[in-house]
Parts: C-alpha cells; structure tokens; sequence
C-alpha cells in the first residue's frame, strides 16, 4: 500500500521556511560567535531536517544539495576547521540557493544549475579544508553565467556507465535502491541495465535485512557527471561506486515538428553554409537582454540579477496565488475561540426558550441576554480577528542578512538592532509592509549612514547603526526604522526640489512639507545613483504601499544626528475605526486615523479665492474645504459653512476640511471592497452595512482631495 504524501506537502513548504530561516539567522549569529557550539548544533539541525523531509516528499534535488552544506557544518561542528568569514559567506549563499531549490520544488522558477555546480564546489572544497575558490557573489555569478546558459540551449548528451554495489545495510537505513533508480531515470534514459546477483549467499546464511546486489546501467543524459553523482550522495561512503563517460558527446536528437519553420541554423547547416561547430560558437556569442543593458551602462550586473530575483519570485507568487494561503495557528487561541462559540451557543439557546414563553415582564431579561448576546458577539469578533495576527518578527528576521550584505557593499559598518518583535499585526498587512520597509532600511545604510572615515572625523563611533523597532500605538501599529547617520539636508532637499520645479523658489514650506518631498516620485538628493538606491523610486513607493494599507508615514530627523521614519499602520484592513457624518439624508465614513480635530468656524475664517474654491483658516494656516454635497452631487441642509461642521483631515502632509452637515458617532465597521462588488469609484474607498442595515460609503481622504482639486464630482 502507498501513501499519498502530496497533501502533506504544504506542511513541508512551511516547516522548511521555517528551517530555512533558522538557518539564516543562526549564520548571521554564528559570525559573531564562532565558538558557540549550540548554536552550530540548531543550524545543523535545521538543516538535516530539511535534508530528512525532502527525501521523504522525493525532492532529490534539495536532498543532495543540503547534504553537502551539511557535510560542511557537520565538520565545523567536530571542529576540523574554524569557522571564517569566507566559509560563512559560502554558508549564507547556499542558504539562498537552497531556498530557490525549495521553489522550485514547489513549482517556482528552477535554479541556476551553474550557480549551484559552483556552490557544490564551493562547499565540497570548503569542508576538505581547501581553499575555497575566490567570494563568488550571486550577483555578478548569475550574470557572468548567463552566456553558457544561454548557449547550452542545445546542451550535449553524455553516456555514464554505473557501476554500484549496494552496501550491505542499505534496507536497514530505509533506503530504496528502486527509488534511487528511479532518480537516475529523472535524469535522462537509462539504456541499458543489468542486476547482479552473484553476491547472494547461500540461503541457510541469507540475512533477510542485508543487501546483496549490485547493477550496472548506463545512463544518457545532458546532465554533468557531478549530478549523477548526487544521487549516490547518501550511500557513496560505504558499497561501491564507479562512473564513466563510455561515449563521447553525442549531439542531442532534436525531435522535429512540422507545424514549426525550423530554426535558421538547422537551415544553414543543411544548405552547408555553416558547420555545426560554427553556428555553435555563434550561439556561444549570442548575448542576453541583461548583458546588453550592462554592456551599455544603462544598468548594474547587480541590479539584473535584483530584477531577475524578481522575475523569479513573481513566478512563483503567481503559482502561489493559485494556491490556498495558510496560516498556523496557536492552539490556545482556537480553544478560547470553541470556549466563545458555546458560549454563544448557550445564550441563542437561553434566546430561543425565552421567545418561546415571553411576556413583557420578561422585559429586564431579554434585555440581559441580548446584552449577553453583544458581548459574546464582539469578544468571538476580537478572537477570530486575533487568529490572523502574526508577531512581526516574522519580517524582521529578513533584515540582518540584508544589512550584512548592504555594510559588505557599501563598505561600512553597521549593527541592526531589533525590538518589539512579538508586536502582532495582521498577516495581511505583514505580508505587505516587507517592501516598503526594506527600501527604508536600504536608504538608511546608503545614504543615511556615512562612511567610517567621516563618522570618525565627525566625532561618532566608525560602527553606524540602524534600529527597527514595533510597537502598540492608540489602534494602530508603529514601526520606525531610525539610523544615527548624517540626517536630511533640508537646504540641498530645498535646492533640489526647485531645480525640478517640484516647488517655487521662495516658497515658504514648513519642515515636515520640506522633509515629505523626498517621497515624491523621481525626487533624489543622492550624488550618485548606487546599486542600491539613488533613482528616486524606493521613497515613492513606500510611501504609495503604505496609504495603500491605510496607514502614514513620519519623518524626524536632526542633520548630523540621524534621521527616523515612522510607519503608523491600522491593525487589521478588514475593520476599521470610523466617524459617521451626515450630509442630507446620506451618511458616510470616514478612517479616524486621517481626522485631526471638527471646528465651526466663523465667518471671518471662511475664505474664496477666485479659481480656487473655499479655504479655512486654523490657527493661522489655510485649508481648501472640500463640500461633501457637491463632491456626491447630493443634496445638504447646510450650505453656509458657520452653519455646517467642518472635518480637519490629513493625508500626506496635506491638510484639508471636509464640510458635513452632522457628526454622528464613532464605530468599528467592516470594509466591503467596492471594487469587488461594483467597480472603483475615486473618492470611496469602499463600503460599509450600517447597524441600521443601509449601505454606508467609507471616504477616501486622498481621492477626495484630487476631485476637488480638480473641481470633479464623483458623478463625473
């Protein structure tokens, strides 16, 4: 009998990420602490666990791969050898294949097998104590492969002749040597086969658990020979093991298909124009898109292979959108929640008997149990809302590799320092803020830190630091992202943003309006543009993602002394706290978070400007105001703004005041996706069932303040 495996497989993708990323931050950790043998034993662990699972789910691939990185941990673990910079290095970067191996076993993109013959290398020789061939970065490793990748479009054949004797324990270690076949035969066409069994025993000496046989095959395939190799990984040690290349390379039979012209090569060849040899060396010259571009100057090796990181990993969020999302979840919470539905299950059922006999002096009790009933309600709310809250550290742990990597680029030093891991957030949320922070923490090490020679000679420390931090704010989430470097030069953001006619000259801005300029799109103070930044387009977008989650973004910082981002993040998208105003006979809602204060103001404070509408005056500044009734094309009772109530909102450093007619109270409501449903509709960022049961609007602060901008109705 055969058990499905394929539906534990989810289960193994997870616990993997898991292992994955312990074994990524051990090494992180283990650079530090070279000598700390436990946390050398819990990488290795991580590791043997991925290696044992992937041979249980038949992903070969990861398998063999990970038992080479463990054969080198397991080595500094008998301490043979220290471990360096170079050895972690090599450590870090397998990690990195390894979890591109993972992918693809799930059906992402498939590796760069050259990339990953030279890692094999790398940590074969590392753990025989040789000198590991030079730091062989990914970046420019994947770009310089692309040629013969791209000229092994027609790889060769190769014909292996195997020899293997079994050792004798191999059915006591579980060991299948029909499965192992069956690998070689994942490889390319086994021609040939031939079982031997001349070392059975006599049958009164047979040990049942022993293995007598041996097989000769010969494999064709374009796989190298240190590839078939692998698939022995596990039992070279002992038994016995030879492979060779019986034949000489044999040019792959290339099926043919009439439906298709052939290639114009094939044609060459055929009319004798050219020989396969010379249309071989002209496909050897033929270059990619990405060595073109770098070739031009007109990008880094690094940022190709960035954006062909990208393009891989859109791949596979692709296949993974096809896919059912999962979350774990601690068990306490899931009791608590059964614990809540009985409860609720009791007071229905106390409803239930009461409607059964009641009369209006029962009154006082109905009233208790609906009572009851709400608080049920509303606490089994909190508990399913708090089963998709995830602690944040989950993103955090990205970080330090990233910084790692960007102190080795940039060639400065710089500790991370995290807190506030444990802070929970909505899984979808954290699943969107990894973006947005990781451009921040790549500004703060290029341009918010300065080099060591000039932290020196400004009196700080040469080690620059970086903090993140997650905290409880109010209902929402804050996350900061704080750098101790050289802070925003408020006269060269200034320069910069007149040179692009961004704003005019003599315009007088106040420090926040002068600081949120550098979220505009295309805006750079950089004096050079980097690897890593420099273009103008990292600010923008974390900017864009995080109005997109309904969330802002500060900014405090000293020259000289370092500079702070704060992101303030709703806790959940699903619900949101709003304000309930009335115009006419229509309510609407609008996010607390965007509401500073509601005023009704004078008539000396209400302004017209010819051409440009309504404007308030508040403590000294003025504010467009926006008329909700003319924004909806609907009807208000109030039309004189001394008479109305004026909502102060902000979004983006931009101030304006919405004109209501009534306040109606504050309340959580749950967002129903207008664009779902209907279609997207500028100004309402979705929808809402009141209490009430009609339909209420939920305001987008940002999309109103461009219709009235523009003088538009949402009608319009």
């Amino acid at each position: 009998m055969t058990t499905d495996l394929s539906q534990f497989q989810d289960a193994f993708f997870e616990e993997s990420s898991e292992h994955l990323t312990t074994i990524e931050d051990g090494l992180l950790q283990l650079e530090q602490r070279p000598d700390d043998l436990d946390l050398l034993n819990r990488i290795f662990r991580a590791a043997h666990s991925i290696k044992g699972n992937s041979g249980m789910f038949g992903f070969t691939a990861v398998g063999q791969f990970t038992h080479k990185m463990e054969t080198l941990l397991d080595q500094l673990r008998n301490g043979k050898f220290s471990v360096t910079p170079e050895i972690t290095d090599i450590l870090l970067r397998s990690t990195d294949q390894l979890k591109i191996l993972i992918e693809a076993a799930r059906g992402g993109a498939a590796p760069d097998t050259d990339l990953l013959l030279q890692l094999e290398r790398e940590l074969a020789a590392a753990a025989e104590g040789e000198e590991t061939p030079g730091n062989t970065s990914s970046a420019p490793a994947s770009a310089s492969s692309a040629t013969p990748a791209a000229a092994s479009s027609t790889p060769n054949l190769h014909r292996f002749r195997i020899r293997w004797a079994a050792p004798a324990w191999l059915f006591q270690r579980g060991l299948d040597p029909v499965r192992m076949i069956g690998e070689l035969e994942d490889l390319g066409t086994i021609v040939s086969r031939r079982l031997d069994t001349s070392r059975f025993p006599a049958i009164d000496s047979l040990d049942p658990e022993c293995c007598y046989l041996s097989w000769t095959l010969e494999l064709e395939t374009a796989k190298e020979q240190a590839v078939v190799e692998g698939v022995f990984d596990f039992v070279r040690d002992e038994g016995e093991l030879t492979i060779e290349d019986c034949a000489p390379a044999i040019p792959p039979v290339v099926a043919s298909d009439d439906s298709e012209p052939k290639p114009l090569g094939e044609i060459l060849i055929e009319s004798g124009v050219v020989s396969r040899e010379t249309l071989d060396k002209a496909l050897s010259q033929q270059k990619r898109l990405g060595e073109i571009l770098v070739e031009q100057h007109a990008a880094t090796p690094q940022q190709i292979s960035q954006a062909l990181q990208k393009q891989g990993d859109t791949a596979t969020q692709a296949k993974k959108g096809g896919d059912a999302a999962s979350i774990r979840v601690d068990t306490g919470k899931i009791d608590k929640l059964i614990n809540l539905v009985g409860e609720l299950v009791i007071t229905q059922s106390m409803l239930s008997s009461l409607g059964t006999r009641f009369d209006m002096s029962q009154l006082p009790v109905l009233v208790e149990r609906v009572a009851q009933l709400e608080r049920n309600t509303r606490e089994i709310q909190e508990r399913v809302m708090g089963i998709r809250m995830l602690p944040i550290g989950s993103t955090f742990s990205r970080f330090p590799r990233l910084v790692r990597d960007l102190s080795g680029n940039a060639g400065k030093k710089i500790q991370l320092l995290l807190s506030g891991e444990e802070t929970e957030l909505d899984k979808t949320v954290i699943e969107s803020i990894g973006d947005p922070l990781t451009h921040l923490v790549r500004n703060s090490a290029d341009h918010g830190l300065e080099p060591p020679e000039e932290r020196l000679a400004a009196g700080k420390p040469e080690l620059g630091t970086i903090r993140m931090n997650a905290f409880h704010e109010g209902g929402s989430i804050c996350i900061t992202v704080e750098d101790d470097g050289r802070g925003l030069n408020r006269d060269k953001i200034l320069a910069k943003a007149i040179k692009q006619g961004l704003i005019a000259d003599g315009e007088k801005l106040s420090d926040d309006q002068i600081n949120g300029l550098i979220f505009r799109p295309g805006f750079s103070t950089a004096d050079k543009i980097t690897d890593v930044s420099g273009r103008g387009v990292g600010m923008d977008v974390v900017k864009k993602n995080i109005e997109a989650l309904g969330g802002t973004v500060s900014i405090k910082t000293a020259l000289g002394k370092g500079t702070t981002f704060t992101l303030k993040l709703p806790l959940t998208l699903a619900i949101i706290e709003g304000m309930t105003v009335r115009v006419g006979r229509e309510s609407y809602i609008i996010p607390l978070v965007s509401i500073l204060e509601s005023i009704q103001p004078t008539a000396a404070s209400v302004k017209t400007i010819t051409g440009k509408g309504e404007v308030v005056e508040v403590r000294g500044s003025y504010h467009p105001i926006v008329r909700l009734s003319e924004a909806f094309s609907i009807d208000a009772d109030c039309q004189d703004p001394t008479k109305a109530i004026l909502v102060m909102l902000e979004t983006e450093q931009e101030r304006v005041a919405v004109m209501v007619d009534e306040l109606l109270g504050q309340q959580q409501v749950v967002i129903k996706s207008l664009e779902k449903n209907f279609r997207k509709v500028e100004g309402i960022a979705g929808a809402t069932i009141l209490g009430d049961g009609t339909v209420s609007f939920i305001l987008d602060v940002r999309g109103l303040i461009e219709l009235s901008r523009h003088g538009l109705s949402v009608a319009a």
